[in-house]
């Protein structure tokens, strides 16, 4: 990778960080390219060798005016379910229309593209765990959005040629990291007596670190047998939120202390379990996610200096 001119949409993101700070030691020409709406420039200046442009994905002058690339992350998203089911437009601007934009960046530099898209596009799977055949079920606008990315991404491979490779991520954590893990942490440190989960706790989720999936992001960008492909990315294993909720209060020390409700009510579109069939990723690129979850929350708490 060390002559390639690799950019980064979304960079300046949870994900796009650790990516960035990954590339930045193999690469002297990263760009990264965010509108910073959700992105944070303290993760742009901790990649100092990196180049920054602040830019909106569907801006295509801007976009386009770059100059010429060999390889593309596609992280810049709209991620959050519930606002996507509260203004689907909006979110199909970002997610549709925008990625169709970095296709057509790619597609006029001729430069390989890695798209991220998501466990959302199996919605509420009957095959679980869930592996790259199940197919398009989405339950979400959010999830449709990602659908609707992947396509636009089927549909250049197959009309322009381009060398493309489609990642579904399943939860992903870690340092700077906003989600279920660091909503636990907050409310917490704010009370530590009660912990009050958003819907039953039932749900399940397949969490993945994000050093384990910025090795595969690294991995399906420089390797040429990746082009073409699906991959899963999650650890493989599956927890309810409830026992999540249970292992951090242990971690905590809480556990005999806090006392755990639960609302009793999802958001709109909120799915009940993710659990990961990750077996082709880890045949087809040696990939195998190494973090445990208690081990990095224990990293997560030690980050943040929690004190309850």
């Amino acid at each position: 990778m060390a002559a390639k001119k690799i950019l980064v949409t979304g960079g300046a993101g949870f994900i796009g960080y650790h990516l960035c700070k990954k590339l930045s030691t193999l690469t002297d020409n990263l760009t990264i390219y965010d509108d910073l709406s959700s992105g944070k420039m303290e993760n742009v200046k901790d990649v100092p060798t990196a180049k920054f442009v602040k830019g909106d994905i569907l801006d295509l002058k801007t976009l386009c005016g770059l100059p010429k690339q060999d390889l593309i992350y596609h992280l810049a998203a709209q991620v959050v379910v519930p606002y996507s089911m509260e203004n689907p437009l909006i979110d199909f601007d970002t997610n549709a229309k925008g990625t169709l934009c970095v296709l057509e960046k790619a597609r006029k530099d001729d430069a390989k593209l890695v798209f991220a898209s998501s466990a959302a596009v199996y919605g509420n799977p009957s095959q679980l765990p869930t592996s790259e055949e199940y197919g398009f079920h989405p339950f979400s606008c959010y999830g449709l959005s990602k659908v609707v990315g992947e396509e636009y991404c089927q549909m250049y491979k197959e009309q322009y040629g381009l060398d493309i490779v489609i990642t579904r991520f399943a939860n992903v954590y870690g340092l700077r990291c906003h989600g279920v893990i660091h909503d636990f942490l907050d409310k917490l440190a704010k009370n530590s007596d009660k912990l009050e989960i958003i819907g039953t706790g039932q749900q399940s989720r397949d969490f993945v670190h994000v050093s384990d999936v910025v090795d595969l992001l690294a991995t399906v960008g420089s390797l040429e047998k990746a082009n073409g492909e699906t991959y899963n990315v999650g650890l493989g294993k599956t927890i309810k939120i409830i026992d999540l909720a249970k292992m951090m209060l242990t971690i905590l020390g809480l556990q005999n202390k806090t006392i755990v409700t639960t609302t009793g009510v999802s958001w709109q579109g909120d799915i009940h379990t993710i659990w990961f069939n990750n077996a082709k990723a880890k045949k087809e690129l040696g990939w195998n996610p190494k973090v445990t979850l208690e081990d990095a929350i224990k990293e997560v708490i030690a980050d943040r200096k929690l004190k309850v």
